[in-house]
């Protein structure tokens, strides 16, 4: 194997042909660098400069060899300014899966300000509901989730509450009770209900349910949805109203007003995020330091 370092000496006398300005370019004295490149020529057991002629010359072996070199220098230096970019989270890949409840507002932000400031990192997203999520997370396809509480122990996940909303009335904007500014909940008794899904939304089916249950409503339910915008989407349609986290007011879907509850303790909808414990991808940590800081900004955005 030849030494990296010593092509490089070449290279600078190939280009100069002067023992003393290829020194100096590459700050050392000339003796080193003529038993450098003695070495060199022993390595490859062939002389690579005609010697006695001002200037220098290459030998045919010289000149097959400069090219080459050029070329495995450029590529070790690539390698080695790639190993750097992704030391600091510059490079790389980042699977980041989310819930649609992240998409009209936080993950455009969160997605936006990462691209920014990481442009070579490659995003890999995927839309999924929490339980999908954090199975593959542990299976190691994503390496980041914006996801709903778990309703069980994360396991090896690490999560970090992003932010907490309350509970909003979805309904169609000709509904007798979209004049009302707060909707009390027994007003929803015998309303046509859009619920979420049990089994594949089970983080807000749970909140409605204690809403509902805590207030003394059986539902009457017009449709089950999984997930946030297919249930707006079905309220907009006017087929009935939905209760919904506050984050849903900014989709932009026809025909629906959302409206807060008259009632003292609000439930409010969290939304997390989550990776594995350990994992030391620069990546990540980048970006879960953006997602706090737009997290941030978007609650302030939201109460101001």
């Amino acid at each position: 194997m030849v030494d990296l370092r010593l092509l490089r000496y070449f290279v600078v006398l190939a280009e100069e042909l002067n023992f003393l300005r290829a020194a100096n370019r590459l700050h050392m004295t000339q003796p080193p660098l003529s038993k450098q490149i003695m070495q060199l020529e022993s390595d490859l057991e062939t002389p690579l400069f005609i010697r006695g002629k001002r200037p220098l010359q290459l030998t045919h072996a010289g000149i097959e060899l400069l090219a080459g070199a050029r070329r495995l220098l450029a590529q070790a230096d690539a390698v080695v300014d790639q190993a750097k970019l992704a030391g600091r989270g510059e490079s790389g890949r980042l699977g980041i899966s989310f819930v649609s409840g992240s998409l009209p507002q936080l993950l455009p932000r969160c997605i936006g300000a990462y691209r920014a400031t990481h442009p070579k990192v490659r995003l890999n997203l995927r839309e999924g509901v929490t339980a999908t999520q954090r199975e593959a997370l542990l299976a190691r396809e994503m390496d980041v989730g914006l996801m709903r509480p778990l309703a069980h122990d994360p396991g090896d996940l690490s999560t970090l509450r992003l932010i907490s909303e309350p509970m909003m009335l979805a309904l169609p904007e000709q509904h007798p009770l979209a004049s009302a500014e707060r909707v009390p909940i027994k007003a929803l008794e015998a309303e046509p209900l859009i619920l979420f899904d049990r089994k594949d939304s089970t983080y807000f089916y749970r909140i409605v349910a204690q809403m509902l249950d805590h207030a003394g409503i059986t539902p009457a339910i017009a449709q089950e949805a999984t997930q946030l915008y297919t249930v707006v989407a079905l309220v907009s349609s006017g087929i009935g109203m939905a209760i919904v986290p506050a984050s849903a007011r900014h989709m932009r879907y026809p025909g629906v007003v959302f409206r807060h509850f008259d009632i003292k303790r609000v439930p409010l909808a969290v939304l997390e995020l989550a990776w594995r414990e350990n994992d030391t991808n620069p990546a990540l940590h980048n970006f879960i330091d953006i997602a706090v800081a737009e997290a941030a900004r978007y609650v302030d955005s939201s109460s101001s």
